[in-house]
């Protein structure tokens, strides 16, 4: 809870003990309420002792209470009650009697009968006080666990973003090489393609990005893969919808371009590898669709896909629906992202 905040609920309760209630009574029996009965001093002094006390009630349970030193609170809680009943007497019976000659109570009542007395509003404003304490220091636990939470979730995406980089370049490098070792003419490009595609892989660190900065950055990761090749790749690229309006995650879809390259099989050109990418309104729908090729494990350990998973659920929770599944001889990904 900020300052405000605690300002503001002190400030409720204080206004409710002194005048709330006698207000809430004059509308209730249509009395007029004046200046004077709002001005009254014993009213002033109430607000002196109420906020005193309420402010050291709230700091006595910060002190013990939350270090489990219940003695010392109990201590603390009977010297809170012999607080607020001498404060109280100072203020109505010796200050303002003393300056204006009058008492809130007869001068024929004793000091015991006015100690156990006041001894019921001491409980009261101790009781609010502990309560008030217990508002705070709840909303201040789950706003620490709030952002312990989003530290240990941008820690883990860190993480995951550090495994996309390596991960990436050893596959890609792996492409150029085997086009360097046949000397292909392509080489030379495959490495500026390469460049284009780092840059946007180190630089690119903001949490979200216009969905067709994403986009291109597949299609140049298309085109660095179809120089591995040496025929026409059967491919199908499609978009449906304005990727311009849009933003999303970086580094999210190519892991499922890179994994049809991966595993798929080419050679049919009657089975193309197809991508598609579609919006509608507030939903982005990815797909890809490959021929089955190599099915071992990706020999980094799976790394591509199990971070891209893990990446959507933690940045995308409850907005996004994933699909991967085998059917006869294809292999079919579908991401759905509800970008609000």
């Amino acid at each position: 809870m900020t300052k405000k905040q605690l300002a503001a609920v002190y400030g409720v309760v204080v206004f409710m003990m002194v005048w709330g209630f006698d207000l809430l009574s004059a509308l209730k029996f249509n009395e007029p309420i004046t200046l004077a009965k709002v001005l009254r001093v014993f009213a002033l002094t109430q607000v002196i002792y109420s906020i005193a006390t309420l402010l050291l009630t709230r700091a006595l349970f910060r002190t013990y209470f939350l270090s489990k030193q219940y003695w010392r609170l109990l201590a603390g809680m009977a010297g809170m009650l012999v607080f607020f009943i001498a404060l109280r007497y100072f203020l109505e019976e010796v200050f303002v009697g003393s300056l204006f000659g009058y008492h809130n109570y007869s001068k024929s009542v004793s000091f015991s009968y006015y100690a156990l007395d006041n001894l019921y509003y001491a409980l009261v404003y101790l009781v609010l006080g502990f309560l008030i304490f217990l508002l705070d220091n709840q909303i201040v636990t789950q706003k620490t666990q709030a952002l312990l939470l989003q530290k240990t979730r941008e820690a883990e995406l860190q993480f995951l973003r550090s495994q996309i980089n390596p991960h990436f370049l050893f596959n890609t490098l792996n492409n150029i090489y085997s086009l360097v070792y046949e000397q292909s003419p392509k080489a030379p490009e495959a490495v500026l393609k390469l460049a284009e595609l780092m840059r946007y892989l180190l630089y690119e660190q903001k949490e979200k990005v216009p969905l067709s900065r994403e986009w291109q950055y597949v299609q140049n990761f298309i085109e660095l893969q179809r120089m591995r090749f040496p025929q026409e790749l059967p491919l199908q690229v499609k978009t449906e919808g304005d990727v311009e309006k849009h933003e999303i995650v970086p580094h999210v879809l190519i892991g499922f371009v890179e994994n049809a390259f991966k595993h798929g099989d080419f050679k049919d050109p009657s089975m193309p590898l197809r991508i598609t990418l579609a919006c509608n309104g507030s939903t982005v729908r990815f797909e890809t669709e490959n021929k089955i090729g190599r099915l071992q494990k990706d020999a980094s350990g799976g790394v591509g896909l199990d971070n891209i998973r893990r990446r959507l659920a933690l940045l995308y929770p409850e907005q996004h629906s994933l699909q991967i599944f085998r059917k006869d001889d294809l292999y079919h990904s579908q991401l759905i992202l509800n970008i609000n």
